[in-house]
């Protein structure tokens, strides 16, 4: 699969250049989603967001991979995926120093809460970057959590989406709020190893499901062959 452009790495470019590649691929992106906005199908599992994540956690408890958090802020989904499982998870957030108000006490805060959790790796990395880094690590659960529009949502799902295991779940918050979001969801929703498997206001849940079709043909032709 072809690696997605990052969006953090576009901004980086000289100012014509970055106009062309990110700021109107960006613009063209929200209002297409707004324009075409849409409320993700309501197929729940159960209420309330908490309740979501937390039966997500448990039905992805057996496959014992790692798990991702992609947008950490002040950590409390953090401390909530920790305290819910065994498994290890990853706090992606790069906490840029003084970047604009509040920051640098949403750092201190999370510091805080992820220091009592010994299952929690901080990741302090651009979600592109801590892609990077984790390349080769195998995932069963992903909370998106990160930048709002539909260019970082849908490079969010194909970086960390292709990590992502059969029977695996992510899941995308703020999805109803922002248009980008949303338009990135139903875009997934449309791809057959797909499907929803929980909703609530505001929070997504997207099963991975076993392997393609035309994979499972082939391996029941071969068999058939023997």
């Amino acid at each position: 699969m072809r690696r997605p452009r990052d969006p953090n790495e576009l901004r980086k470019l000289p100012r014509l250049l970055r106009a062309v590649a990110w700021r109107l691929p960006l613009e063209f992106g929200e209002l297409l989603g707004k324009l075409s906005y849409k409320p993700i199908e309501e197929t729940a599992v159960t209420t309330g967001q908490r309740k979501v994540l937390f039966s997500a956690v448990a039905h992805t408890e057996k496959i014992r991979e790692a798990i991702a958090e992609i947008g950490a802020w002040r950590g409390t989904m953090t401390a909530a995926l920790s305290g819910r499982t065994v498994r290890r998870v990853y706090a992606i957030d790069p906490h840029k120093e003084n970047e604009f108000p509040g920051i640098n006490e949403a750092f201190e805060v999370f510091r805080k809460r992820f220091s009592l959790f010994s299952n929690v790796v901080y990741v302090r990395r651009s979600s592109g970057e801590a892609a990077k880094e984790l390349s080769c690590t195998h995932l069963s659960l992903i909370f998106a959590d990160a930048i709002h529009d539909y260019i970082n949502t849908w490079f969010d799902f194909r970086v960390w989406g292709s990590l992502l295991g059969p029977g695996g779940i992510i899941l995308f918050h703020d999805v109803d709020d922002h248009a980008g979001t949303n338009l990135a969801c139903r875009r997934i929703i449309r791809q057959k190893n797909y499907q929803v498997w929980g909703y609530c206001p505001d929070l997504v849940a997207l099963k991975k499901v076993a392997e393609a079709q035309s994979t499972k043909n082939l391996s029941t032709k071969l068999t058939g062959d023997r």
